[in-house]
Parts: C-alpha cells; sequence; structure tokens
C-alpha cells in the first residue's frame, strides 16, 4: 500500500513534489499498529517532519507539508520513495508552517526554501558533487590545453592547488563562472579529474559518556554488602560506586558525565593524590553489571562572562529599580494585553535612556508568569552581549542566544533548547524570528527602525520586524516594536491606529539629554580651526573628559583608512575589478579592498594608469581617523595642560567596526574594557551608534554627519537622522554625568540635521512625511524591486526588457518604473538592471494584485523568453536600491 506525502523541497519553484513514505519507515518511525485510521492518523503526525529523498540524481532535504498525492499527481506508481525520516517529532508546528506559507507567499519565495531559512545552518543536508584530480598533466599538455580550451585549463589549475577533492561550487566561485560543467565532463574524459556525490553533513545534538548505578546497585541492602567486599577487594571501584551512589540520592540529581565521575570518585578514594581514577575502573563495574553507561545531550554554550566582567556591563540591579510613571503607564498596557491571550502590536516610543529595556524586562516577567515564552530580537550582533548579560541579571539561565556569530552547532542546540521548551527567552539578530518557542507570549523587537532587519539574500528576503506582526497574529502573542526613532511606516501605523502607540518622554533614574552642539566645518576652516577632519572644537572636548576619565565615543560610518586611491597626475582611481566601486584602502593590511565582494589585493606604489607615484589618499574611514586621532590629541593634550593643572596619560583609544570584531568574543572583550575604563575612546562605525548604555560616556562626536544624507536613496535622511539621534543617545546616560555631543556637518540648516540637533522626533516625521506622500513612496506605497544580473550585459538589458514587457506601466494598484540601471551597475561579477514596482496600498492594501501581476509576468516570462545566463530576484518591501 501507498502512502503519499507532499513534500516541499528547498528549490525555488512554487511545487511540491509528492512522495511515497515506505510503510516500514512509517512504522519505524511512528510505532503505528495496522489498520487504515492507525496508518493516517501516524502519517499526519509527520506534517511538519523533515525527509531525506531522491530529486534527479540529488539527494534533497524537504519538508512534509500534507498528506496525500497533489492534485495534479495522476499514477502512484511514478512516486519515488522517502530515503529517510530526520526527525522524530515535527521541525515544524501547525502554526510554524502557517508562519511559513504567508513568508512564502508574500514574499514571492517557494515554501522549500523559505522552510529551509527558518532552520539552523546544517538541519538540511543534501548531496553535492565533489571534483579531484586524478592525474597530472605534464607541462606540455597543460601548455596545450591553454592554447586549446583556456576555459578548462584555468578550471584544472585551480583544482590541482588542492590535495583533497573540492566541491563544484567552490570550483565555480574560485573561476567566476557558473557553467562548468561541459569542462568538468571534458576533463573527466580526458582522465584528468574525477566526479563524485557526498553527501554535506547533518548536524546533531553534541553527546558525552554518562554514568549511573544500574538497578541492581540501586538496591541498598545489597550495594552496602557489596561496598564492605570491594573495599578490600578492589577500592577504586568502591569509591567510584560510593561517589555514583551519593550523587544520585541528591534531589533532582543531573546525570553524571563519566569523566567527571572518574574524577570526583578520588575524594572516596585511599589515595587523595591522584588526579582521577582511570577508565579501567569504570569499565570493570560495567562489566559486572554494577554500573550502565548512557548518552546525555551536552548543550554547546560560549563561555559566560566571569562576575567581575559582567557587573561592569550591568551597572545596576533593574530587577530592583522603580519605573517612571510613563514607563509604569506602558507597561500597564502591554501587561493587559498579555492577559487577554490576544495578538496586539505596540509601539514603544521613547527617547534614548527612556529605559524601555527595563519596560521589556518586565513585560518578559509577566509572561513567563503566565506559563508563556518570549523572543526578543535585536538588530545589531554588537547590541548583544551587554543586552544578555542585562537579561542573565534578571532571569539566570533562561535564555537561550541565535546569531551568526555563534557556531552552527551553539545556534542547533539553542534553537532544539527552544523547541522542547528547555530556555522560555530567545534573543537574537534576524534569524530568531524563526525560533520555534512554543505558547509564545510576546514579541520584542527593539530598535525596530533597523535596515538591518531585512533579509538580502538568498530568499525569502524578509523583513523581521514585520515577519515578527504576522508572527504574533498566528500565535496569538503580543508584539512591542521599541525605538527612540520608530520607521516613518511604524510611526504611521500606529498614528493610524493600527499598532498601540506608547510613549516615554523623558530619561529614567534622573538622568537628563545631552546638549548637542552642531559644529559647521566650513565656516571653521575658513578660521583656520579645523585639525584635519577634526574640529577644535571636538579636540578639546575630548582632551577635557580623557584626563577625567570619562569615556567617548566617536562615530564615522565608513571603514577602512581612506575611501579611496587618486592619481593626482591623470585621476586614475582604482576600481574593484567585479563591481563598479572604487576599492577601499586598509593601511593595515596595506590593502585595496571592496566592501560588496571581498576582493583585494596590495596596494599599488605607483598609478597602473600613468605610472606616476603621487597617489592620494581620498577620504577618512574609522582607520585612518584612528591614526589621525592619536596624532591629533596629543597636540591638543599639549596645549590642555599649559593651561591646566594634571598630569599627561596615555590615550587608550579602541576601533569597534568589522574589521576588528570577526573573532569570536571580540564584541563583549571590548565592550567590558571600555566599561572598566580602560579604553577612553572607542571609535567605530554603526556599531557604537545603538544600543549601548554606559554611564561613564559623557561625549559623543560625529566625525561627519553628512556621509550618507546625500546617498542616491530616498530612505537616506531617515537613516542620517536615525542613526545620529542614536549615537547622541549614547552620552549622559546617567544623573551623575552632564553628556554632550558635537555634530561635525557641512550643512547645519538641513532639515535632518536640525531636527537631530532638537532632539525632535515629530518636526523630522512631519517633513519627511510629506516629501514621501508627493513623492508616492512608503508608507504610501509598497516597493518591490526585480533585479536581473548576469555576466552579459547586453543580455541582462535584453532580459529585463523582455520582462518589463509583460508588466504594465501604468495599473490602478501599482506603478512599473524601468527597467533602469541601479547605481551599482556590476556587482560581484554580474551586470544589473532593475524594474521598480511602487504598490499603492490604498487600492491594494496587502498586495496581492501587485504579486499576481509579478508572478503572471514571471510565468509569461519563462514560457517565451526564457535564459539560464541571467538571474532574477524578487525583492518585496526593498530597503534600498544599491
Amino acid at each position: 500500500m501507498t502512502h503519499l506525502v507532499q513534500i516541499a523541497l528547498p528549490l525555488p519553484t512554487p511545487r511540491l513534489f509528492t512522495y511515497n513514505l515506505p510503510a516500514a519507515l512509517l512504522g519505524e518511525q511512528q510505532g503505528w499498529s495496522h489498520g487504515m485510521g492507525a496508518e493516517n492518523r501516524a502519517l499526519k503526525r509527520l506534517v511538519g517532519c523533515r525527509a531525506l529523498v531522491p530529486f534527479g540524481k540529488r539527494t534533497l532535504t524537504g519538508v512534509i507539508v500534507e498528506v496525500g498525492g497533489g492534485a495534479d499527481f495522476k499514477d502512484t506508481k511514478d512516486a519515488k520513495d522517502v530515503l529517510e525520516l530526520l526527525d522524530n517529532e515535527p521541525a515544524f508546528s501547525v502554526s510554524m508552517l502557517v508562519f511559513a506559507r504567508w513568508l512564502a507567499e508574500y514574499y514571492l519565495a517557494s515554501l522549500g526554501e523559505t522552510l529551509k531559512t527558518m532552520l539552523p545552518q546544517g538541519m538540511s543536508p543534501e548531496s553535492v558533487v565533489r571534483v579531484s584530480a586524478v592525474q597530472r598533466p605534464s607541462d606540455e599538455e597543460l601548455h596545450q590545453m591553454e592554447r586549446r580550451a583556456p576555459r578548462r585549463a584555468a578550471l584544472f589549475r585551480e583544482l590541482l592547488k588542492h590535495d583533497g577533492d573540492v566541491s563544484v561550487g567552490y570550483l565555480e566561485h574560485a573561476v567566476g563562472s557558473s557553467t562548468i560543467a561541459a569542462q568538468l565532463e571534458a576533463l573527466e574524459n580526458e582522465g584528468f579529474v574525477e566526479r563524485h556525490r557526498t553527501m554535506t553533513r547533518e548536524i546533531h545534538a553534541k553527546t558525552a559518556r554518562a554514568v549511573r548505578l544500574t538497578p541492581l546497585a540501586k538496591d541498598e541492602a545489597f550495594l552496602r554488602s557489596l561496598l564492605d567486599d570491594l573495599d578490600h577487594s578492589a577500592p577504586k571501584q568502591s569509591a567510584l560506586l560510593g561517589f555514583l551512589y551519593l550523587h544520585y540520592s541528591a534531589p533532582d540529581a543531573k546525570p553524571l558525565l563519566a569523566k567527571d565521575a572518574l574524577a570526583g570518585a578520588v575524594g572516596n578514594s585511599e589515595n587523595k593524590t591522584q588526579t582521577g581514577l582511570s577508565e579501567a575502573v569504570l569499565k570493570a563495574l560495567v562489566q559486572k553489571n554494577y554500573v550502565e553507561e548512557f548518552l546525555v545531550e551536552i548543550p554547546r554554550t560560549a563561555p559566560k562572562l566571569d562576575a567581575e566582567a559582567a557587573s561592569f556591563l550591568v551597572s545596576k540591579d533593574e530587577a530592583a529599580a522603580t519605573l517612571t510613571a510613563e514607563q509604569d503607564h506602558a507597561l500597564d498596557k502591554i501587561n493587559e494585553a498579555l492577559r487577554a491571550h490576544k495578538y496586539k502590536p505596540f509601539l514603544l516610543h521613547g527617547v534614548t535612556g527612556s529605559g524601555k529595556t527595563l519596560v521589556y524586562l518586565r513585560v518578559i516577567e509577566e509572561a513567563l508568569a503566565l506559563g508563556k515564552t518570549a523572543l526578543v530580537l535585536v538588530p545589531e550582533i554588537s547590541l548583544t552581549p551587554q543586552l544578555i548579560e542585562r537579561f542573565r541579571a534578571v532571569f539566570g539561565e533562561e535564555i537561550g542566544v541565535m546569531h551568526s556569530h555563534k557556531s552552527a552547532g551553539e545556534r542547533f542546540d539553542a534553537w532544539q533548547m527552544a523547541r522542547r521548551g528547555k530556555i522560555r527567552i530567545v534573543i537574537g539578530a534576524r534569524s530568531a524570528i524563526f525560533a520555534p518557542l512554543p505558547n509564545l507570549g510576546v514579541i520584542i523587537v527593539d530598535e525596530e527602525h533597523e535596515p538591518s532587519y531585512k533579509q538580502d539574500d538568498p530568499a525569502p528576503r524578509y523583513n523581521a520586524r514585520d515577519c515578527a506582526i504576522v508572527r504574533g497574529t498566528v500565535e496569538n502573542a503580543v508584539v512591542v516594536l521599541g525605538s527612540a526613532t520608530p520607521s516613518l511606516e511604524t510611526m504611521f501605523n500606529a498614528l493610524s491606529g493600527k499598532y498601540h502607540l506608547l510613549e516615554i518622554t523623558g530619561r529614567a533614574d534622573g538622568a537628563k539629554m545631552p546638549t548637542i552642539q552642531v559644529v559647521d566645518v566650513l565656516l571653521r576652516r575658513k578660521q583656520g580651526k579645523m585639525q584635519g577632519v577634526f574640529s577644535e572644537d571636538l579636540l578639546k572636548a575630548i582632551v577635557e573628559r580623557v584626563q577625567r576619565r570619562e569615556g567617548v565615543i566617536l562615530f564615522q560610518n565608513r571603514r577602512g583608512f581612506a575611501s579611496r586611491f587618486e592619481c593626482l597626475d591623470c585621476g586614475h582611481i582604482p576600481m574593484c575589478p567585479n563591481c563598479s566601486v572604487p576599492l577601499t584602502y586598509h593601511k593595515f593590511r596595506d590593502q585595496l579592498r571592496c566592501h560588496y565582494c571581498g576582493h583585494s589585493h596590495a596596494a599599488e606604489k605607483a598609478c597602473t594608469n600613468c605610472g606616476s607615484v603621487s597617489i592620494k589618499e581620498i577620504g577618512s574611514g574609522t582607520q585612518r581617523i584612528e591614526e589621525d586621532l592619536q596624532e591629533e590629541l596629543e597636540k591638543a593634550l599639549e596645549t590642555y595642560l599649559r593651561q591646566h593643572d594634571g598630569e599627561k596619560r596615555a590615550i587608550e583609544i579602541q576601533r569597534m567596526d568589522l574589521d576588528t570584531t570577526s573573532k569570536k568574543g571580540s564584541h563583549t572583550q571590548m565592550l567590558t574594557r571600555f566599561a572598566k575604563g580602560e579604553i577612553d575612546i572607542l571609535l567605530g562605525t554603526q556599531m557604537v551608534a545603538k544600543g549601548l548604555d554606559f554611564a561613564r560616556v559623557t561625549l559623543v562626536g560625529v566625525i561627519n554627519a553628512d556621509m550618507q544624507m546625500y546617498l542616491p536613496d530616498f530612505r537616506a535622511s531617515e537613516r542620517t537622522f536615525q542613526l545620529l539621534t542614536q549615537v547622541a543617545g549614547r552620552a549622559g546616560r546617567s544623573s551623575d554625568f552632564h553628556g554632550e555631543v558635537i555634530i561635525q556637518t557641512a550643512h547645519p540648516k538641513h532639515q535632518t540635521i536640525v531636527a537631530a540637533t532638537l532632539g525632535s522626533y515629530e518636526l523630522f516625521y512631519n517633513d519627511e512625511l510629506q516629501y514621501r506622500r508627493e513623492a508616492h513612496y512608503p508608507p504610501f506605497t509598497r516597493f518591490v524591486m526585480i533585479e536581473f544580473s548576469g555576466k552579459d550585459e547586453p543580455v541582462v538589458n535584453m532580459q529585463a526588457q523582455h520582462f518589463a514587457y509583460f508588466i504594465p506601466h501604468e495599473h490602478k494598484a501599482f506603478t512599473r518604473l524601468g527597467p533602469a540601471p541601479p547605481s551599482i551597475v556590476r556587482l560581484r561579477g554580474q551586470y544589473r538592471r532593475i524594474v521598480v514596482l511602487k504598490n499603492h496600498r490604498e487600492h491594494d492594501p496587502s498586495g496581492k494584485i501587485m504579486r499576481s501581476a509579478i508572478l503572471h509576468a514571471y510565468q509569461l516570462y519563462n514560457q517565451k523568453y526564457p535564459s539560464s545566463a541571467v538571474r532574477i530576484t524578487i525583492d518585496v518591501d526593498a530597503a534600498g536600491f544599491v
């Protein structure tokens, strides 16, 4: 008898695939008795489980989403058998499958791709083709190959660099081509290479050997007699047995690892000087059936901070903190919704330092008291060290952490513990929205305005903030969006009544908002009061704070040393060979590097165009700021000491950007040292602009406030305002210290700078909303970007024109723009064209009409103009048009 199931595979197609589940596999997995009813119940219990299935020559991991054959499935004989079931219990609950279907539909991705994205890395094993060189050609043969087939020779040379086999995917990336099958086949026919299929490794729980007494040895009378005998004949065995008995006699005793038992039992043995008992002692007791071994799962967790370091990151007892009246009001409203056990979204709009995190903590306390779980999303990995310690100080070990700096094993363990209810709070970045927490009570999205909540690649290109709203509706959970600078879309929803708006207008703990000074760098330069990129105002303020041993944060939203090299004789600028952008100079490694594709090479000493050695470094990144700052502070400190009493002290500057925080644990180490006062100045990119809460920070300096303001992006002003407001909010967060912010700009009258200086979100929101309304930008429209990319620019342009032909220029529900070249025409070796759709929300609130039009165009395009040379990606609610 056949048992048909429909499986979603991680392929870019909306269809489901029908497979047969062998009776033996079904019985082995579910333990069902025979009978039609029992079989159907067993099949339905498999919905949400992962299954390993054949697909052509490949083997893929899919998810069982329905029972029975699909509507278009004709003959059960055509159904291939499922090879293996990978779960004893569903990896996806019913509610998570509902959530996945919405994700796939809204973001125009396949259900299989979406489900794979929702799982931790390593839970979707598949077969891959690997290649190895089996024969090395002579120099003459290789020379002949290079003349006859240069692409084949280049591919083979790459393969010869490796002793073992490599994947086809790696070779495609290494040679910059996605079509190497023909070259590999030719090399295999000539006897130079060998191809074979292998499975990627599935991630599993980490296990360790544990020991316990057998039922025989648990009898007290028997054990007492046994220990008396062993005290004389085998004292070490007696010591181990006694230690195990004492351990498991304790109430709620946890499984004891074999290594811990052997080490701990020494205290019971006669020889107190030895470091542990040998394995032979344990083996003897196992053979005598007094002790049995078993496997236990061991969570892979990152080492925790010692108590002293944690105390610096968490400077106050938040469990005992008193709420302000505004905090108390916000908490009452959110808890009221929690106790109603119904979905309700809130926007918690509180100024920087207003104590939003304290409200989060109290809301989670209420959720846990109601027997529910809590999910907390943060936009940056750099925000998690301090936040985790603040949560751990209140909730202890009930917390799981999920973000990309965790190992695959750590993320898998956190996922498993969440699914099994062993942790009740999950904190993480974007992908933590998929944490399988049962009985979810509240989802908190901190700094909800951050663009890093948007997934760029691969599909689905979701926004975790918007997904939180939908998951809240599915799970009947409360959703709290928190920010000092909410996105225009979120505030628009709140003011229109879609979200419940809660406001906190004052800082907590009696702290005052910082004083903000705007420095016009053009004016200061005319006055001769600029030292490089630093105004004398800023340098003097830094020196004063450093001498008082107070903390300083400096913000520059560009890493590297210089934004580009430029030849002074011919104007040549070194460009990335793969992208249409200049290479950024990184002085530490003396490299030119592309921040888009990762290409790098040694910095040229002479112009590659004209040979001139007159090369200038243009622009300032964090590396250059760090170097120049050290030099300028030395001078400024000398001037200060001539005018004031005091001793000269070394100034410790720490740069915090992607280049310095790539090592695991580096964020936490830097922040701890800064909190202790071992670092005077924290200089960085967006990592230092938000979420950090240190009482010792009394000065924030913005080196160049204009850097992002004039980018070709309709959100440029909004993001500049958010960044300036957020970084300014790091200063003066304690009533013991007054904060000051110095913003350097060449455009002090720009509405964004004026609003940030006044600390007026309302002023910025009203001006920007009017501009968005007139230009038909979000929140009045929904933006969808359709990107076409490929190696051949004319082909990409032609295919984009073909696709656009099937979407009308003007429609009641949307307007089409393009196809047109984006601001970066070539990216990672691919030429690009984009089509932008403005979806009018008043005529198509859910976007369903627009999505149908895109899918219809995609279908017609694939029927008439299919092309494997051009990749099409669809980004719903695109964050920008780079």
